[in-house]
């Protein structure tokens, strides 16, 4: 399924819809607000009504003047969105119909005049039904040929009426909508045009229920940038848009077969043949979890004993549900697995679906409309599988929010119960009015909502529901009523099976009323509607049953939802997981897939996968499903990541590649890291290194300041008279008329020494700043710095006694300045870059993630120090020879002497010997300090000498922390020469 092609069709066609809208509420007198004036509006006559000084139908006028109202009531934006998708969704579903042999063509063409078969019918007699008064006016119409627009609008109105599949899953077409039909709606080029003749969409796309979910993905998708670009609160019809957004296929069939498709596994182990049509089934093996203090994986593991499994007696017991369901694609995926167990037990085809529809699945979703797409895709789907579902007689279960609060349960309850001889004097109405009450905020809380509903009390709407049912007297009447019981039941359901892609929304971005619900009932998921939706998704599933989601991957890491992971780590069990890269849902921060058990179980062992590399590099998603599928084929399979790009057409195994396949990892060691990541990647050695004291015990890292940048400049801004170096605390800086103080402000990646050219404005200990004050007492210190934003490595660098940091450029306080360079250059090391990944994978390195990462002081420190005081130097002099260094002095070129020609003498004759073995003697020639070019063969020779000795000491400093850390099976000392933060500006090159 091209998507691309499809998203163009979904867009082009909301806007000529939209704008056809638009044109006709212009030609019935609305002006571009909305307004009218008086003697545009239409007036009844006894027999019909007069309008533009034309006679009319009596029906015109109702109608008319249900779009006044309307357009009152919602504003005339809202009503161009409504009557456009109303006309976009219903013959897209008759075109999708038509192409699964389940309608006639009444869209087609019947002749060049691009006349619709509908209207070509009715023109010889074959009239569909209809309202005696529709088929009145149809008729006057049908005399004239020139009115074909008219016609089809009532036509079309009657079919979809008429139609079971469209009009039970659509529902009916507000009256106004039909005079909102475009006058260009069977022009060339019009929407029906590109139904009929579109280029966009195959006919085997036309087959595929998958379609449904990307039309209205793609057809709201402008919709979602308009919403975004307001940057604000989302309000309750925001929020769809806002939030839905659709699942690549292979990663529904991961979630669905490891959920839905594990529990009858456990259950009926001896089953084979589905296993082998589950092509993404996790196999766990034998748990391995060593003891904290084991080093190596020769300890005897503690092997995971067989988790509990869920007892049901037969299918019709299974329940399955996503309760934040979209266009239905998940639920579809859940239908065809339920399918083909029903069939492998023996049932028949119509039985299977009804069973689905009326035990198994259950979905619901806070917008009406996708809410409609999934009833339309899972219906087709039924089709499919038996042509009887085509007169609608068995509806999924699909909900949406009811319209109704706490009045509904005093205004008709009573008349409800008297209606259906029901028994309720004991029913607590409390329960249900406090239920109402909080439906009455539905819109914009959907399936969050918790309600304190008793088992008895349950009990009872379950008779009211299923008595409502088998005698659907008084339909309207009861209607709201009965659509608040059915929500609240489907809220209160233990389920065995939830598998969702849960709406992603920032805490910034709700609502009062949503924002306010979600801090007072999840705590732990409160920062982002995702993380509300997965501690919900828990609370909702069975005892050993079992839940999927796919969200963003923020919650493995932060310490905003520390309190999520422990709950999960604590009472339940990760199954599996897939880490993604960027590029599930196009230019997004990355994915995460997970697979957990409501069991919980102190020895539980999960599969993960990572196919992501911490350099948010972005992948084409069906690239994610080849590396997924390649490493379920071969778990040893490894990947270049730094190799890809998006043209590629083969992902190839490569020895130097990344690890992708993470099997029996030990959840509880997830809690020996402070936070709790989900660091599955992090082995049992450098787990254990967590036991040694933090950097916290030995420094301060903490933020800096934020003055503004009204109070920053450049320091060659300033009058190097002006800027205070002396200063070394706050009773100084009080005393100082000096205005300007030296100031870190982050930077580019940049280890050891500089990114030094701010100045900021202090005087007198910043009386101007002191509001973006942070943490004033370990001000104008020694401090390490680094900066806080970056996309991809750490890198700390010396600070300077008498500066101040910005809230970018975090510092470091060392306590104890004899392990100043100690802790610079661990902080460098590979082994802190591990711990940082673990702890983090976002754009930021935080203070509070860099206090936690193990320290172990070596008794003899020299060689470290030594090494990190020669990074600092070579650091120093390639920053101070540009310009740009305040203590810039002169030209490198007029810097070449003498003794650098010895120096580089030297390094060739060494350099010779460790790439030969031989020892060369260079008889140096006189020096040609008069000759350019000789001076810039010396210059360029010295800093490949400089750049050389850096990664050389870098990768010995890594060698010693690896032995200190005890991680020599763990880590590799290599650092890649593109790592080397030194002549960034290409002054050479350094193969």
């Amino acid at each position: 399924m091209d998507t691309n092609r499809i998203k163009r069709f979904a867009t082009e066609a909301r806007n000529i819809l939209k704008a056809g809208i638009a044109a006709k509420i212009t030609t019935l007198g609305f002006d571009k607000n909305g307004n009218v004036a008086e003697e545009n509006k239409p007036q009844l006559m006894q027999g019909g009504s007069l309008w533009n000084e034309q006679l009319q139908t009596e029906g015109f006028y109702y109608q008319w003047m249900s779009l006044y109202n309307r357009i009152q009531q919602k504003g005339i934006n809202e009503v161009y969105e409504e009557a456009a998708y109303t006309w976009f969704n219903r013959l897209c579903a008759i075109r999708i119909l038509l192409k699964n042999n389940l309608c006639s063509p009444v869209l087609a063409y019947a002749d060049a005049a691009r006349t619709p078969v509908i209207v070509d019918e009715a023109r010889q007699g074959r009239i569909p039904q209809m309202k005696e008064e529709l088929r009145q006016r149809l008729v006057e119409l049908l005399d004239d040929d020139t009115k074909v627009t008219e016609q089809f609008a009532i036509l079309i109105t009657a079919w979809c009426h008429d139609n079971p599949i469209i009009n039970k899953c659509f529902g009916s077409i507000a009256d106004y909508t039909e005079l909102l039909l475009p006058n260009n709606i069977l022009a060339a080029g019009g929407f029906v045009d590109m139904l009929n003749h579109t280029e966009f969409i195959t006919d085997e796309d036309f087959q595929s229920p998958e379609l449904i979910g990307w039309l209205y993905q793609f057809y709201i998708s402008e919709r979602k940038d308009e919403v975004f670009a307001k940057k604000g609160k989302f309000e309750a019809d925001e929020i769809p848009a806002a939030t839905q957004i659709f699942t690549p296929n292979w990663i529904v069939k991961y979630m669905v077969q490891n959920t839905v498709g594990r529990i009858y596994l456990d259950n009926n182990p001896y089953e084979t043949q589905l296993q082998k049509k589950w092509r993404y089934l996790i196999y766990n093996s034998e748990c391995k979890i060593y003891n904290s203090g084991a080093a190596n994986t020769t300890a005897q593991p503690i092997i995971n004993s067989k988790l509990y499994t869920i007892n049901y007696s037969s299918l019709e017991e299974l329940k399955v549900a996503d309760l934040a369901c979209g266009s239905g694609h998940i639920l579809n995926e859940c239908f065809d697995l339920l399918y083909d167990l029903y069939i492998a037990e023996g049932y028949g085809r119509g039985e299977a679906v009804e069973n689905i529809f009326r035990h198994n699945l259950t979905g619901i979703d806070l917008d009406t409309r996708a809410k409609q797409l999934s009833q339309f895709a899972l219906l087709l789907k039924a089709c499919q599988k038996d042509a009887a579902f085509a007169d609608a007689h068995c509806l999924p279960n699909v909900l949406t929010m009811p319209v109704c609060d706490s009045y509904t349960i005093k205004d008709t309850l009573g008349h409800f119960v008297c209606a259906y001889h029901l028994d309720w004097i004991n029913v607590d109405r409390k329960e249900l009015e406090d239920a109402f009450d909080l439906m009455k905020d539905a819109d914009s809380l959907g399936s969050i909502m918790r309600f304190e509903i008793s088992q008895d009390t349950r009990e009872h709407l379950v008779e009211a529901v299923n008595a409502y049912d088998a005698e659907p007297k008084y339909t309207e009447a009861f209607k709201n009523l009965i659509d608040g019981f059915r929500l609240i039941l489907a809220l209160t359901e233990n389920y065995h099976a939830l598998v969702m892609n849960p709406p992603y929304m920032g805490g910034g971005n709700m609502n009062g009323v949503l924002s306010k619900y979600v801090k007072d009932n999840y705590e732990n998921g409160k920062s982002d509607l995702a993380t509300v939706f997965v501690e919900m998704m828990g609370q909702r599933t069975s005892v050993n049953g079992s839940y999927a989601f796919i969200i963003p991957p923020s919650w493995m890491f932060l310490s905003t939802f520390e309190g999520l992971r422990k709950n999960i780590i604590e009472n339940q069990s990760i199954e599996s997981l897939l880490h993604l890269s960027r590029g599930v849902f196009g230019a997004d921060f990355g994915a995460s897939s997970a697979v957990i058990k409501n069991t919980s179980n102190a020895n539980a062992c999960g599969t993960y996968f990572r196919l992501v590399e911490r350099t948010f590099q972005e992948f084409e998603q069906s690239h994610l499903r080849m590396l997924f599928e390649q490493t379920l084929a071969n778990h040893d399979f490894k990947y270049n990541f730094k190799e890809y790009t998006k043209d590629v057409t083969e992902l190839p195994y490569s020895e130097d590649g990344n690890r992708i396949y993470y099997p029996n990892v030990g959840q509880k060691n997830f809690e020996k890291i402070p936070g709790c990541p989900i660091g599955y990647w992090i082995s049992n050695a450098i787990v254990t290194s967590f036991d040694n004291f933090k950097m916290d015990y030995y420094a301060r890292p903490s933020k800096g300041m934020m003055p503004g940048s009204d109070y920053l400049k450049h320091f060659w801004e300033v009058s190097v008279n002006k800027i205070e170096k002396n200063v070394k605390s706050h009773e100084q800086s009080l005393k100082s008329d000096l205005k300007w103080y030296p100031y870190f402000k982050g930077g580019s990646f940049r280890r050891w020494f500089g990114n030094r050219t701010y100045v900021v404005d202090y005087l007198h200990d910043g009386e101007h700043v002191k509001q973006g004050d942070r943490n004033p007492a370990i001000y104008f210190k020694n401090n390490i710095n680094w900066s806080k934003i970056a996309s991809g490595l750490f890198s700390a660098r010396i600070g300077e006694i008498g500066a101040l940091y910005d809230d970018a450029a975090c510092q470091c306080y060392v306590y104890d300045i004899s392990n100043y360079e100690y802790i610079l250059g661990l902080l460098n090391s590979k082994y802190a870059q591990i711990i940082l990944w673990c702890k983090s994978q976002t754009f930021n390195y935080v203070p509070s993630e860099i206090a936690q990462i193990p320290v172990v002081l070596n008794p003899d420190i020299t060689i470290i120090k030594t090494l990190v005081k020669q990074n600092v130097a070579i650091s120093k002099s390639d920053w101070d020879a540009h310009e740009t260094s305040w203590d810039f002095q002169r030209n490198e070129l007029l810097s070449i002497d003498t003794d650098t020609y010895m120096e580089n003498i030297n390094y060739e004759t060494e350099k010779h010997f460790e790439e030969t073995g031989e020892h060369i003697c260079i008889d140096p020639a006189a020096p040609k300090l008069g000759s350019l070019e000789w001076r810039m063969e010396q210059y360029k020779t010295k800093w490949e000498r400089k750049f050389m000795q850096l990664h050389k000491n870098e990768e010995e400093l890594n060698r010693q922390f690896i032995d200190i850390y005890g991680l020599q099976d763990e880590l590799t000392p290599d650092v890649p020469l593109n790592e080397i933060t030194i002549l960034q500006q290409g002054e050479i090159s350094i193969e």
